[in-house]
């Protein structure tokens, strides 16, 4: 497993971007909330990520800075638990940062890997269900 962070897994579509707040799912553990939805796109990689740290929680840049590497790293670190889980699926997924404070990088990762579990433990066997051609 390649533990690289490659431009083509980041999100950066506007559209895509409008798409998954509007019509994502929601699942919040504090400090970290993701906002995920299955998309079609071509890449070699089953997920696109975004990372937001919100200007109103951290004015300043050096903090919203420091925030998004952790939660990046911490990303691109664990992502092959995700990946091994989706086979034909493509996800977009949106990482958005809740607390006014900066967080150490142990809690953030455990934050994240909570977050990951429960995409890939309940809706992707939903998914995946609903996906199975019926049998008569």
């Amino acid at each position: 497993m390649d533990f690289t962070f490659d431009k083509t897994e980041r999100l950066c579509s506007k559209k895509a971007i409008d798409e998954l707040f509007a019509g994502g799912k929601s699942k919040t553990q504090f400090p970290v909330k993701v906002i995920y939805k299955v998309s079609v796109y071509e890449s070699a990689f089953p997920a696109r990520v975004v990372f937001i740290v919100p200007k109103k929680k951290h004015r300043r840049a050096n903090k919203r800075n420091t925030v998004r590497r952790r939660l990046r790293e911490a990303y691109r670190l664990n992502k092959h638990k995700l990946y091994n889980v989706l086979t034909t699926e493509k996800l977009d997924l949106m990482f958005i940062y809740l607390s006014d404070e900066v967080s150490d990088y142990k809690t953030t990762e455990t934050c994240l890997l909570s977050l990951l579990e429960h995409i890939t433990k309940q809706d992707l066997k939903q998914w995946v269900e609903l996906k199975k051609p019926t049998v008569e």
